[in-house]
């Protein structure tokens, strides 16, 4: 892999490497990468892999490479102390409460500290603190060169950093945020590169999805209230119409978004949901951005923070137009919104992201190194490349380093009821119950859905001895901790538990899928590939649906054997791998591991575990 790499970095070609876990891949191309001497960007998926690139990794081989380079970490805006807010919160917070202004006082004394300025050095602060979100760097609100803090801002001396760095450690969401805004012309976020590595790629096309659409939602207009309001109180002079035109604001705000609130979760938005009302009050909310706007020009004495609100509101106004164009079915856009507590979002993302990073990335000189444990489907890359546009790429394979023959058993009950049944929630509990007590827990179940997780957590809790650990009731790491610490413990996950835990050895011996996972055809991103594959005359089950459910399928599965020493048992309680046509090209993909669909091959593979009692 190497080789390969070395050889695509200096010829400026792309390469797709799937190389099983165990195989070194981290080394196979951060060696390479170093012995170009050209600056490479390289890009995880997961905050665990970027940690381990910059913290372990990296360190150990400036420290046994013969060759000199220097490397750095980058991570979105969000995550760094903003001075300029942090100083205009200590003289007037917006907040209220002891455990906020406990939280103040926290960053306050730690800021005194710090260098680099990064969240993550405040372990103590809880996850969700609102003290953050007043005095973190904000995408929009960020005033740049014009910042009185500009020369000491933590985000400038990064980028001065990143740009005499060789390696420059990003994860996904920053890369594409970066070619985003390449893009529409707002300057850019990361150094110019040579070339760019992909670590878990498997995930591009969702995370590219995300930028390379529109979001507009009433937190975003509410923030920006709240900034505009915050900035006018430092203002020398301003008209007092500044704050009543901000509270016009709010008003609009509210009425415009309450018309999409129809329950919680993601839900496409048809034609039907922009009718006449709806659009009229989009116009009035614009309108009203754009009364606030004249108010600002006539400011005699504005400050950059207060001249900078003008840019916020043409963003904002551009963003909110795509969603008042009465010509949306033109846009090649998929319009869907989402609900989650008190926030309305409001998306229109690109019903295909091929063309567009064919043309922004994929046909650039430039070397794109694609890499991760599952990028094949049915042993081809096909499916990864036309979803990418990928159009030429150097193709490699590895081999698992694994003995799966040795170290695992596949179980694979044909007993259950079918998924759609009322019954399966219940059944599986029972079945899950069964396999727990002869594993001793050390268990990861993971869920297709938030209303499967729930039902079988509520079947089982009462009858089991261990530990039960379920998906938001504590930060993901905090519970990824304590499953790896509380040997006997189970963990319950759903979506993103399926990919980025790695948890060696006996606490992890065991990993139950109640389905397999196919995206929710209700799903808005789904529904609209899917009805656009029809339109094209091509079968979506099998050229959309069925791949990326067995892409997901790898992923949960990889959780289980993370090194040589590594034993259990992989448990899918869908019987349609067996019993449907299809079910073998999910077959296909499995691990070369022994499969049975008898309880007792199971209780007899786990009675081969030493530290099992009999």
């Amino acid at each position: 892999m190497a080789q390969a790499v070395g050889a695509a970095l200096q010829e400026g070609r792309n390469l797709l490497v799937e190389a099983a876990t165990g195989t070194g891949k981290t080394w196979a191309y951060l060696i390479p990468a170093i012995l170009s001497g050209e600056k490479v960007i390289v890009s995880t998926g997961t905050k665990t892999l970027q940690d381990q690139l910059f913290f372990k990794d990296l360190p150990f081989l400036k420290k046994n490479l013969s060759q000199h380079f220097t490397f750095c970490m980058m991570k979105g805006k969000s995550n760094y102390l903003c001075l300029h807010r942090f100083h205009q919160s200590l003289q007037q917070s917006s907040l209220s409460g002891f455990a906020l202004s406990s939280d103040l006082e926290l960053i306050q004394e730690w800021a005194m500290t710090t260098k680099s300025g990064d969240r993550s050095e405040l372990s103590q602060l809880p996850e969700a603190s609102p003290a953050w979100q007043e005095v973190s760097i904000k995408g929009e609100a960020c005033l740049g060169g014009q910042c009185p803090e500009y020369d000491r801002c933590y985000l400038t001396r990064l980028k001065q950093e990143a740009a005499a760095a060789d390696i420059v450690v990003v994860n996904h969401h920053l890369f594409f945020a970066d070619l985003a805004l390449r893009n529409q012309g707002y300057g850019e976020i990361l150094p110019h590169y040579k070339s760019i590595v992909f670590d878990e790629a498997h995930l591009l096309e969702n995370v590219a999805t995300q930028f390379f659409g529109v979001s507009f939602s009433n937190h975003r207009v509410e923030d920006f209230i709240g900034d505009a309001e915050r900035n006018f109180r430092y203002c020398q002079k301003v008209d007092p119409a500044c704050f009543e035109q901000c509270r016009v604001l709010l008003r609009y705000s509210l009425q415009f978004f309450k018309y999409f609130r129809k329950s919680e979760g993601r839900y496409r938005l048809r034609k039907a949901d922009f009718r006449a009302e709806v659009m009229a009050a989009g116009l009035e909310l614009s309108e009203s951005f754009k009364g606030l706007n004249r108010l600002i020009s006539k400011l005699e004495l504005k400050s950059d923070a207060v001249k900078h609100l003008s840019e916020r509101i043409e963003a904002l106004l551009t963003d909110l137009s795509i969603f008042l164009d009465d010509k949306k079915e033109d846009r090649g856009l998929i319009y869907w919104a989402e609900h989650r507590r008190a926030t309305t979002f409001l998306h229109a993302s690109p019903l295909d992201v091929s063309e567009i990073l064919r043309q922004r990335l994929f046909d650039k000189k430039h070397a794109a190194i694609l890499t991760s444990a599952t990028l094949s489907t049915q042993g081809s890359f096909q499916f990864l490349k036309e979803r990418l546009g990928i159009d030429s790429a150097d193709e490699m394979t590895l081999a698992t380093a694994f003995s799966y023959e040795k170290q695992a058993l596949i179980y694979l009950p044909t007993h259950l009821p079918v998924p759609s049944s009322a019954r399966f929630s219940h059944e599986i509990s029972e079945e899950i119950i069964r396999i727990l007590e002869v594993s001793q827990g050390r268990a990861f179940l993971l869920f297709t859905s938030w209303s499967n997780l729930e039902a079988v957590y509520q079947n089982i809790a009462p009858h089991l001895p261990y530990r039960l650990l379920k998906q938001g009731d504590q930060p993901k790491q905090a519970l990824i901790d304590i499953f790896r610490s509380d040997i006997s413990s189970v963990l319950f996950g759903t979506t993103s538990f399926w990919q980025g835990v790695d948890v060696e050895g006996e606490a992890l011996s065991c990993v139950i899928i109640d389905k397999l996972p196919f995206a929710s055809p209700g799903e808005p991103l789904t529904s609209a590939r899917i009805e656009a594959l029809s339109r094209q005359g091509k079968v979506p089950f099998f050229e959309y649906q069925m791949p990326l459910a067995i892409l997901s399928l790898r992923q949960g599965i990889g959780r289980l054997i993370r090194n040589t020493k590594d034993r259990g048992v992989i448990t899918i309680l869908d019987h349609r791998i067996t019993k449907k046509a299809y079910g073998s090209h999910f077959l296909s993909s499995l691990p070369n591991a022994p499969r049975t669909e008898h309880f007792e091959d199971l209780v007899t593979f786990f009675k081969g575990f030493n530290y099992l009692k009999d």
